[in-house]
């Protein structure tokens, strides 16, 4: 299943930026040598010979240029994860810039990610995700007020349907409304809101060496820690549905009124 082709430019600024490197360099041995040993001696096809020669670096030139492209692509994603530290950093980010940040989020978490560079028509879909044979479709709502609304849940619940994924995903930087946690707890629409996406980001994020990353601390009378939301001390659960279904993870106990989380582990 795929949302839409991808142009050849836009596929390779995607990809590792190896690979326009090894194209590049496929594309001049191949112009400069291969074609005219083949086609030099042919009276009928040396004049297309000459021109492969003299396109040779033009085109090793092109795949060159994708694989900077790439490259930064790559470097600017990575920033884009590595800076956030609040709520207010999720929220300054431009809507592409957001999904950008949450594909990368995914990424280091072993996803493979195929999302958008431009700014094109998407089908209701932002990223997608792949892991363990699962198809996962997210939507990103970089929104800096206005909660997510039941809309936007049945949208990409109709979209999984019609595309026959195994799951979806809502990723807001705000808050979901309370008709859209019912909408979501009766589908297989899995829905993240600002904190427990900083949280999700945070756990991802690249630091400089002997930085050391904090730890979840429990409480002194017991093992498990607090809300980050109500304050309230944690149950251990298991997720039933989503892209994390079969994880452990430590829940609010007052979900569905505060649905606050912290890692298992």
């Amino acid at each position: 299943m795929s949302r839409r082709k991808e142009p050849l430019v836009e596929f390779l600024i995607e990809a590792p930026w190896q690979l326009g490197v090894i194209l590049s360099v496929m594309a001049f041995v191949f112009m400069l040598f291969i074609f005219p040993a083949i086609f030099a001696h042919n009276k009928v096809t040396e004049g297309l010979a000459l021109l492969s020669m003299m396109l040779a670096p033009v085109v090793a030139g092109f795949f060159l240029l994708l694989a900077g492209a790439s490259a930064f692509f790559a470097w600017r994603r990575r920033g884009l994860v590595d800076k956030q530290n609040s709520l207010e950093s999720l929220r300054a980010l431009s809507p592409k810039e957001f999904e950008w940040m949450v594909g990368e989020a995914y990424r280091r978490r072993g996803y493979l990610v195929e999302e958008s560079i431009g700014n094109g028509p998407d089908g209701g879909i932002d990223v997608i995700l792949r892991k363990g044979g699962r198809t996962t479709l997210v939507q990103c709502k970089r929104w800096r007020v206005m909660s997510v609304g039941v809309p936007v849940v049945r949208e990409i619940f109709g979209v999984m349907t019609a595309e026959r994924a195994d799951a979806a995903m809502v990723i807001t930087s705000g808050k979901f409304t309370q008709e859209a946690r019912t909408f979501a707890e009766d589908s297989a629409v899995e829905l993240i809101d600002g904190p427990k996406l900083l949280e999700l980001v945070q756990g991802v994020q690249q630091r400089e060496a002997g930085e050391a990353i904090p730890p979840i601390v429990p409480p002194p009378f017991g093992k498990a820690p607090f809300c980050p939301k109500c304050g309230s001390k944690m149950v251990l659960r298991t997720a039933k549905r989503g892209t994390h279904a079969g994880e452990s993870f430590w829940g609010c106990p007052t979900y569905p009124e505060y649905n606050g989380t912290r890692p298992a582990s």
